[in-house]
């Protein structure tokens, strides 16, 4: 399959010099990517063989709306990606997920069925006193120094966790993916992107109206 990755100048640099691309781990921010993170590596080794025992996927595109990325718009550019790989992949090797559902993800909110789903789960947090901004303190400890940690929360996280599954899915307009390694072999494409008045390889840009677009509730508006 066709697949879709954003990297730095000195990344094509180490592909091209040793004929592979693994994530170095040196660029994640754990603080405020660990969480997830550790969701998506556990996920991985039990769905993506992981022949090299690599730590950290890298991430790369799968569908977006009618392409495989995200098309350029003018904006700022995203800081390190300067450059645009096209490359090729079993499926069997790409950790498919859907793009919107990944934002419950990040946050660490419930991803429902349908609405009866959400409303009876909404019922729950509120029964329990458990406010979003709780449920976000879990994840990004890069914005809150502290969070909740006793029996009924973690129980409630549980659910949450369990819910995170249904992000594992083809059935979105847009699809992100995560390999473990990239070999030059299965390189098809390499375009330096020059032009530093456009926005390439990402969907979370600020608007016109000064603020980025609201992948949850755009999920919920499609529920059933």
């Amino acid at each position: 399959m066709k697949l879709v990755t954003y990297q730095s100048l000195a990344a094509v640099k180490f592909l091209l010099k040793n004929g592979f691309l693994i994530c170095d781990k040196e660029h994640i921010d754990t603080l405020k990517a660990g969480f997830a993170y550790s969701w998506v590596v556990k996920k991985m080794n039990e769905k993506i063989p992981n022949y090299d025992h690599i730590d950290y996927p890298m991430w790369c595109w799968v569908r977006c709306y009618d392409g495989v990325s995200p098309k350029k718009r003018k904006g700022e550019p995203v800081d390190g990606f300067e450059t645009k790989i096209t490359f090729r992949k079993d499926k069997k090797d790409v950790f498919i997920t859907d793009f919107r559902r990944y934002s419950f993800v990040l946050n660490n909110l419930y991803i429902p069925k349908d609405n009866a789903d959400k409303e009876k789960f909404d019922a729950i947090l509120r029964d329990n006193h458990i406010t979003r901004e709780e449920l976000k303190a879990y994840a990004r400890k890069d914005i809150f120094n502290e969070c909740r940690t006793d029996k009924k929360f973690i129980e409630i996280y549980n659910m949450i966790e369990e819910s995170f599954d249904r992000c594992i899915t083809e059935d979105s307009d847009v699809l992100q993916g995560c390999v473990w390694k990239i070999n030059l072999d299965e390189v098809e494409k390499i375009e330096y992107l020059d032009d530093k008045s456009y926005t390439y390889g990402s969907l979370n840009y600020i608007r016109a109206n000064g603020k980025r677009f609201d992948w949850v509730n755009d999920f919920y508006k499609r529920l059933k």
